[in-house]
């Protein structure tokens, strides 16, 4: 069997304009400045709408020396013209950051800081006094940020309804907690649990008992329930607040519906905190409940964006886009909502392009099948490469009556009888690529001519061989002997309606080809590359020319034809070498 290489081309610029900013404003700004704004021209006039930029996303692994992130971000605030509500900033964040702002947008509504030390308390908090309208607000691992800080975010946003204010969790050593040095700043602070309990903790600087607690570790608590009655969600990850400060948040906090507590490990959950705990917020994380969805233990967790968040029907156009065995081996198992969309596609697509691997673990049989059913009938559009058999054929077409696109790549094991059986079964195919199909003759393009008066456009692809000049005539079955114009008279006996032909590497000759251009008046586009047989030097080659409106000759570059050319191809590089480098001219 014959390797071949595989041409995906996906027109993503017809995307309506919503949509495209839609799937781009889920980037960040970066790739949104250095890659997509550069893709097309339709892509950059998006990408300098100001309401484009209403939200600003500057997640970065934290190599600042990469790019100048600050420059980036002072441009596309600017580009915002004011319309800036959302800001997500990781690492480079300082006090002078956010005072331009402040002075550039005065309806931010969501703030994120992430890791950003030269934001110090007082560069918040007069950041935080020029924004009345802020509802959420997230700083995690800002090492210069206080409960002084947090006091003025409360007094400055009456509108706050979401607080993080996460670090990371570290206790003193033993050592260092019985040090005078310390003096009566420390209270001691017993823990029922024993130590077997915290054997399994995230990490190893879990508290022990008897270990010695800051009086002021309970500040940020205060300041929150000082300040913040609002609130409707509070994440106060790794925070050393203790069970007093927890009640006060829990008295002045009315209204929390979410509250996040992991690895506050000072603090001693009793029955009857737990349960007022329990009893109050909707969603609550203990101290000891699993870390997983922290974006901020290493650097990169910040990095990956929340695909699951795009809207439904923006993931199942995405999704859609994907081939059969992509969706069914890849993208179905990623989450359950990605499950739950596959199951609601509309399967009227079986795309089911593969690379003959022979590692392939999966049944393409039984794939197809399963998606054929899925379809319910309602399958317009057929692309199967390599396994596609008669029996299978069959099953599709019993099933599927609408047929409009139908496409068969290197399907050795379809016969003449199998295709032309199947061939009544298609009454509104329009568009049909037979390509690289070694068992099949030209008796099947006469029956399909004749039994598919829709079609609008059809692949005939071989891959050139220079045959003896009597090789067809020799062959003789119960119409007469063949010739080399077999599938051109096929074609122009059968298929007048065609307007798109395609004979890559055919034997036709000049006699098949007047017989074409005679039987196929609505031609507007005609293939003829590698078909070496034609001498297209005279009258032909005018008429050609003259009444097609894209014409490829038999010498003509073969770039984005995607199929090894002729079996007498010579290279000293291995034949997949040779698909890359067709496909590099794509």
């Amino acid at each position: 069997m014959a390797e071949s290489g595989r041409c995906r081309k996906r027109n993503w610029t017809e995307l309506p304009d919503e949509l495209t900013a839609a799937i781009l404003s889920r980037l960040g700004v970066v790739e949104i400045l250095e890659s997509a704004q550069k893709v097309c021209m339709k892509w950059r006039k998006i990408s300098k709408d100001p309401l484009f930029w209403r939200k600003i996303d500057m997640r970065n692994d934290g190599d600042l020396d990469d790019r100048d992130y600050e420059s980036m971000f002072r441009h596309v605030v600017d580009r915002s013209s004011g319309n800036v509500v959302d800001i997500n900033i990781e690492h480079f964040g300082t006090d002078k950051l956010l005072t331009f702002i402040t002075e550039s947008a005065s309806a931010i509504r969501r703030i994120r800081l992430f890791s950003c030390d030269e934001v110090s308390d007082k560069g918040l908090s007069r950041m935080a006094s020029k924004l009345r309208l802020l509802e959420e607000l997230d700083i995690s691992l800002c090492a210069g940020i206080s409960h002084e800080a947090v006091k003025m975010v409360g007094r400055s946003c009456p509108l706050l309804k979401s607080f993080k204010f996460n670090k990371e969790w570290c206790r003193f050593s033993d050592d260092e907690s019985d040090s005078d040095e310390y003096g009566s700043d420390f209270d001691v602070h017993d823990f029922d649990d024993s130590d077997d309990d915290y054997a399994h903790a995230p990490f190893a600087h879990a508290p022990v008992a008897h270990a010695r607690v800051r009086k002021d570790d309970n500040a940020d608590a205060l300041a929150i329930a000082g300040t913040m009655q609002d609130l409707h969600h509070l994440q106060l990850y790794g925070n050393k607040l203790t069970n007093d400060g927890l009640r006060k948040i829990l008295d002045c906090c009315p209204h929390l519906e979410s509250l996040d507590l992991r690895l506050c490990f000072n603090l001693n959950m009793g029955i009857d905190l737990e349960t007022r705990c329990a009893e109050r917020i909707k969603r609550l994380w203990l101290p000891h409940d699993s870390i997983e969805g922290k974006e901020f233990t290493a650097r990169s967790d910040g990095y990956c964006f929340k695909w699951i968040e795009l809207p439904d029907n923006v993931t199942m156009s995405i999704l859609s886009r994907l081939g059969t065995i992509d969706i069914l081996e890849s993208a179905q198992k990623v989450c359950m909502k990605w499950r739950k969309i596959c199951k609601e596609l509309k399967w009227n697509t079986i795309d089911m392009r593969n690379d003959s691997a022979p590692d392939i673990t999966f049944d393409l049989d039984k794939m197809c099948c399963h998606i054929v059913d899925l379809s319910c009938g309602n399958l317009v559009d057929v692309n199967v490469e390599d396994f596609i058999s008669d029996e299978l054929l069959e099953y599709i077409t019993d099933s599927s009556s609408g047929i409009r696109r139908l496409r068969l790549v290197c399907s050795y094991y379809i016969s003449d009888e199998g295709l032309i059986e199947v061939a009544s079964k298609l009454p509104l195919l329009e568009d049909l690529d037979i390509s690289l199909c070694g068992n099949l003759s030209h008796k099947p393009v006469k029956v399909l001519g004749h039994s598919c008066p829709l079609l609008k456009s059809f692949k005939l692809n071989k891959q050139w061989h220079k045959y003896s000049d009597n090789f067809f005539e020799e062959i003789i079955d119960d119409e007469g002997p063949w010739s080399k114009d077999d599938d051109a008279l096929a074609i122009a006996g059968t298929m007048h309606g065609l307007y798109h032909l395609q004979l890559f590497g055919n034997q036709l000759t000049n006699d098949g080809l007047r017989a074409i251009l005679d039987g196929c008046p609505h031609l507007e586009s005609l293939d003829l590359r590698y078909c070496f047989n034609l001498n297209l030097e005279g009258d032909l080659g005018r008429r050609c020319t003259e009444q097609i409106k894209r014409l490829l000759l038999p010498k003509d570059s073969i770039a984005g034809y995607g199929f090894l050319p002729s079996t007498d191809w010579q290279s000293p590089r291995s034949p997949k070498y040779i698909i890359d480098g067709l496909f590099s001219w794509l």
